[in-house]
C-alpha cells in the first residue's frame, strides 16, 4: 500500500486527510503527521495504519485529561474513571494515565495536598470530610495520614465560629448545639469541636 496523498482539512486546518492507493482512508492529527514522518510516497503495511490510528486515539485522550485538568486537579483513579466514561477505550485510557503519571502531570500526593488546602483555605471542611473525599478518589492512606498532620483543624474551627458565629455565647446550649450540627455536617471531628467549644458541653 502507497500513501498517495496527505491534504489538509478544510474545516480544520490541524488535521490531515491521508489517501492510500488514490484512495481516502482516514483523517489525522497533523502532530502525529509529523511525529511519525508520514510522507506522500510512502509505502504502508496495515500495522503501520493501525499504529497510527492508535497513537491518534491516545493524542485525543491526552487532550482531553489536560482540559479536564485545566478545571481541578483530579486524583489518577478519578481521571481513568472520568476518561473511561467519555467512551474511551480502557486499555488505552490505562496506557494514557500511565504516561501522565510518569510524567508528573497526574500526582496522588500532591493532588491530595492541593485538594486539603483547598479545603482548608477557600472552602474550610474538617478531616473527616477530608479522609473520606479522599479515599473515595483511591489517595494512599500514607498520603491522606501526611496531610492530616498538617491540618490545625482546632484553629479552622475557631475562625469559622469568629466569622459565622461572632456573637457565640458559650453558655447559650441551644447556640451550642447548632454550632456543633453546622461543624459536624462540614466534616470536623468531635474531639476537635468538643475541645473548642469547651470539654463541658457533652
Amino acid at each position: 500500500m502507497k500513501i498517495s496523498k496527505i491534504e489538509v482539512q478544510k474545516k480544520n486546518k490541524k488535521r490531515s486527510s491521508i489517501y492510500i492507493d488514490g484512495e481516502f482512508k482516514f483523517g489525522l492529527d497533523n502532530e502525529i503527521i509529523l511525529k511519525y514522518d508520514i510522507k506522500e510516497g510512502d509505502e504502508i503495511t496495515e500495522d503501520q495504519v493501525k499504529n497510527l490510528l492508535l497513537a491518534e486515539e491516545k493524542q485525543k485522550i491526552i487532550q482531553r485529561a489536560y482540559r479536564l485538568l485545566r478545571y481541578r486537579s483530579r486524583s489518577v483513579a478519578e481521571m481513568k474513571e472520568r476518561l473511561q466514561k467519555l467512551g474511551y477505550e480502557p486499555e488505552i485510557v490505562e496506557e494514557v494515565v500511565h504516561e501522565l503519571v510518569e510524567e508528573g502531570i497526574l500526582n496522588n500526593h500532591k493532588f491530595a495536598r492541593e485538594f486539603a488546602s483547598d479545603y482548608t483555605n477557600l472552602k474550610p471542611r474538617g478531616n473527616i470530610f477530608i479522609v473520606n473525599e479522599l479515599k473515595k478518589k483511591k489517595v494512599d492512606d500514607a498520603y491522606i495520614k501526611e496531610i492530616l498532620k498538617e491540618r490545625d483543624e482546632k484553629n479552622l474551627i475557631r475562625k469559622i465560629i469568629e466569622k459565622k458565629f461572632s456573637n457565640f455565647d458559650k453558655k447559650d446550649q441551644k447556640q451550642k448545639a447548632r454550632i456543633i450540627r453546622y461543624l459536624s455536617y462540614r466534616g470536623f471531628t468531635t474531639q476537635a469541636i468538643y475541645d473548642v467549644l469547651g470539654e463541658d458541653y457533652e
